[in-house]
């Protein structure tokens, strides 16, 4: 079934696309969007589904919780490199360099282990909070 880019969605798009290295719960973008924009928590949530099932959005769970947090990833294409997640403020971190690359393979060579990219998340402290 084709989606509509509605008012909503594009509403929610314009959001995430201008807070791009940021991870919002849906509680977050409705304070920020439901008081001054025309949209509902029901169609957050309806239209942030569909942009994790389309891969424009990527979904990370909430350590010691049921909740997730969304964070805009475009074209889907986080596959490409490993994530690091700081423990103390939350941002996330693209590792693109080459010994992310070495990790991989030595992952791949002694255990015949492959690691989806865009799942993994290694946890520990950004520059800034060390």
């Amino acid at each position: 079934m084709k989606k509509y880019a509605t008012a909503q969605r594009k509403l929610l798009l314009s959001f995430f696309s201008e807070h791009q290295d940021q991870q919002f719960s849906v509680e977050q973008i409705a304070g920020q969007l439901c008081h001054s924009e025309n949209i509902s928590i029901s169609s957050i949530y309806r239209n942030i589904s569909d942009m994790v099932a389309e891969g424009c959005l990527q979904r990370f769970p909430v350590e010691g919780s049921r909740h997730f947090l969304y964070q805009y990833i475009g074209n889907g294409d986080c596959s490409r490199h490993l994530h690091l997640k700081c423990e103390k403020c939350g941002q996330i971190f693209h590792m693109d360099d080459p010994s992310a690359e070495s990790l991989l393979a030595l992952a791949m060579r002694n255990n015949a282990f492959h690691i989806n990219k865009k799942k993994t998340i290694l946890y520990g402290s950004c520059r800034d909070c060390t």
